[in-house]
């Protein structure tokens, strides 16, 4: 120990994450948001969702979700299936100031005449109506392009309806959209068999109009969560079927085609050629109610996604509530993968389970100089939540003693000497490969009301080609107002300023910015008299 330094405590209990860390479900372990939708772009998966987080947040009811005060949606990514960046709300009510409510998003994007991607979001409008917001990135900003709801009850042609909720959107091989909606009980001539809810129509040239007659789909059990694709030149129609589906009712549907009765609230799905003279088929049930995986039993919404190669069913649980202590009906997002069978066409029901996928190689985080990632990009944490800080800017926050973040499948292809972080608040920030219980392999502490990046040396050079299952930052200090926004790789250590060192007896410390220190705090590199050194108080 030098002479002056003295001990600091630390954190000697780390925060408790809500998944273990080998688990990718629910993505977003600090975010309670269902309903999810989703759209690939740029080598991304773009996922949004209901911000349940809100109506919890503002009701501060632990039992009950009404889904009255949530006016935001969520969106989160991911390259690689594993590690998922929180780009935080989609403040829908700012947008598009004559709402209620924004709940169950279903999304596109198509290159435009300008040459720009469009992204076009369609939303429930607390079961009255059905709005659109449109954008150029997936991150928005968003805008309201008609300022008022797409589909409401004055919209001719509906039929009887019993609510006008959930759209689902998809465009065609020949550049037609064609949106999807409606559901609720049993409409005014309907049955449980039949609800009568069900209905699509195609959409116009601009995607924020209708273009022809709204149809009806004879949907059995029909009740929500209605989403659309296109598969291998059929239109795919997936639906949450009620709570009411019983064998003397399915025996007499016409359609079911050898299958047998659907479980309660599982999700369902019909095809068809042509959506408006074409006939509907029932295909079966494509994903169980959550109940039947041991998750709690609640309602059911999901979304059937490409990405690369493969298939995956995105849906809700409400495991996260569960292990938050709450029981209101709040939801949290997961993913798994799934398939789709080659000569029938049948998606192949996937199971509900914590593992989720497997990361994809070719897309794990990757090491170099000069490559910044960000903080909210994580595979698991705990204790901290991600916020949006400004127009653009979204970072770690709410940071305790104790608390953390996690990636995982960190490679380092040139391997590293040392790490930049951009903080601030008062805290020491630990980085530990492989555990988060191990050796701290850099040590950053930091006291800044402003941002600061502040560069340290690794304790340990690592080695080109490592590959970490897992990579912590833990916080073994925090107070104040303690953020996270990013942090960078190098192969080379930092720079050593040019510091003359004071003739003394005693030993004289600087830090690596040239600024002297009485007394060393906390662990980390330092100047002393005049040659950096590894200090340990």
């Amino acid at each position: 120990m030098l002479m002056g330094a003295c001990a600091v405590t630390t954190a000697q209990t780390l925060t408790a994450s809500y998944k273990n860390d080998i688990e990718v479900n629910p993505i977003i372990p600090f975010n309670l948001c269902a309903d999810p939708t989703a759209v690939e772009y740029n080598g991304r998966l773009y996922v949004y969702g209901t911000n349940d987080q809100q109506e919890y947040e503002t009701t501060k009811d632990a039992t009950r979700n009404t889904y009255g005060k949530i006016t935001q949606l969520v969106c989160m990514s991911t390259a690689d299936l594993v590690n998922w960046t929180f780009h935080g709300t989609i403040n829908v009510k700012a947008a598009a100031s004559w709402i209620w409510t924004s709940w169950a998003p279903s999304i596109v994007c198509r290159e435009e005449a300008d040459g720009k991607t469009h992204f076009y979001m369609y939303f429930t409008n607390s079961a009255a109506g059905i709005g659109v917001i449109t954008a150029t990135s997936p991150l928005g900003p968003w805008r309201d392009p008609i300022g008022h709801a797409l589909i409401d009850g004055n919209t001719p042609g509906r039929g009887e309806q019993s609510n006008i909720i959930d759209p689902g959107v998809c465009i065609d091989d020949d550049g037609n959209g064609w949106l999807t909606f409606g559901g609720g009980d049993p409409n005014r001539n309907g049955s449980k068999l039949m609800p009568g809810n069900a209905r699509i129509v195609k959409l116009g040239k601009d995607m924020i109009s209708l273009d022809g007659p709204i149809k009806e789909i004879p949907a059995p059990f029909h009740f929500e969560a209605n989403e659309l694709n296109y598969i291998n030149g059929k239109y795919v129609f997936s639906y949450s079927g009620g709570w009411s589906c019983n064998n003397d009712d399915w025996n007499r549907y016409s359609g079911k085609s050898g299958f047998n009765c659907p479980g309660n609230c599982s999700i369902l799905s019909m095809t068809t050629d042509d959506p408006i003279n074409g006939t509907w088929k029932y295909t079966g049930e494509i994903l169980k109610n959550p109940g039947n995986f041991g998750y709690p039993w609640g309602n059911n919404h999901s979304h059937l996604q490409k990405f690369g190669d493969n298939y995956y069913m995105i849906y809700h649980t409400q495991q996260l509530e569960r292990k938050m202590g709450l029981s209101g009906g709040y939801r949290g997002i997961a993913i798994n993968r799934t398939t789709i069978s080659t000569s029938t066409g049948r998606i192949v029901a996937p199971s509900m389970n914590n593992n989720g996928p497997t990361i994809l190689p070719d897309a794990r985080p990757k090491a170099a100089d000069g490559v910044v990632f960000e903080a909210e990009s994580m595979a698991n944490s705990a204790g901290v939540t991600v916020r949006r800080l400004g127009t653009t800017l979204t970072a770690v926050a709410d940071i305790q003693t104790g608390d953390w973040t996690m990636v995982r499948g960190f490679s380092f292809p040139e391997g590293a000497q040392s790490l930049k972080v951009r903080v601030r608040g008062k805290g020491v920030l630990e980085l530990r490969l492989g555990s988060k219980t191990s050796k701290a392999v850099a040590t950053i502490p930091f006291d800044s009301s402003g941002w600061t990046e502040l560069t340290v040396d690794l304790d340990e050079p690592i080695e080109p080609g490592s590959v970490y299952t897992y990579l912590y930052f833990v916080f073994t200090e925090a107070g104040g107002l303690t953020q996270f926004d990013n942090y960078e790789f190098s192969t080379t250590t930092t720079p050593i300023h040019d510091i003359i060192a004071e003739p003394a007896s005693e030993e004289t410390i600087y830090d690596l910015t040239g600024r002297k220190i009485d007394d060393v705090s906390h662990r980390g590199i330092y100047i002393v008299n005049g040659k950096k050194k590894l200090v340990r108080p």
